[in-house]
């Protein structure tokens, strides 16, 4: 499983804050980076920088010590989750929600597991901006990010990855593209939504 994030944000007195003339648009990819890579554009940088810091962040939270009875949770709660990572300008950012997948293996390999079939963890969070920052930058920002591949079944799912139908993870299309991901990340994300609907 790959480690994830979506957009980016940035404070009003640093260089994270697009220059005049370049707009946010243009720095999450709308006219594929042109002119932002050679040389890398300082405000893109600074995006790239702050979206590694969001996906460092799971792995900083995530409890995967196995002798916990927390095991596989978050160590840290909604509500100071980025000053406990040690977020930069963690004020300007909230957890809007956290992300939990279920992990399964066959009968078999669970026995070599010497565990149940199946298991959920949290695997991740959906941040926005604050409200007074979100005014500041004249914007909302929401990210998503998610850890790797780290519990036991979740290799499992990884290596006997194959590409899937994801039919029932996106909008019905108006062709007939058929769109595909593969086997682990699909049941991963299934379940999460599943495991939400049921809370």
């Amino acid at each position: 499983m790959d480690t994830h994030t979506t957009t980016q944000t940035q404070t009003p007195d640093s260089t994270t804050e697009p220059a005049a003339g370049l707009a946010w648009s243009a720095l999450i990819g709308e006219n594929n980076w042109a002119g932002l890579l050679d040389p890398l554009d300082v405000h893109l940088r600074t995006l790239i920088l702050r979206c590694g810091d969001f996906c460092q962040g799971t792995y900083d939270a995530f409890n995967n010590d196995a002798n916990s009875k927390y095991a596989g949770s978050s160590r840290y709660g909604h509500a100071n989750f980025f000053d406990k990572v040690m977020l930069q300008d963690a004020a300007n950012y909230e957890i809007a929600s956290f992300l939990y997948a279920t992990a399964q293996v066959s009968v078999p390999e669970a026995f070599l597991l010497h565990s149940m079939s199946r298991e959920s963890n949290w695997i991740g969070y959906v941040a926005v901006t604050t409200d007074q920052y979100s005014k500041s930058i004249g914007r909302r920002e929401i990210y998503v990010a998610w850890r790797g591949t780290t519990r036991n079944y979740e290799w499992v799912n990884v290596l006997g990855a194959e590409l899937v139908s994801a039919e029932q993870l996106l909008r019905p299309e108006n062709n007939n593209t058929v769109n595909k991901t593969n086997s682990s990340t699909n049941e991963l994300l299934r379940t999460s939504m599943s495991d939400r609907h049921r809370g």
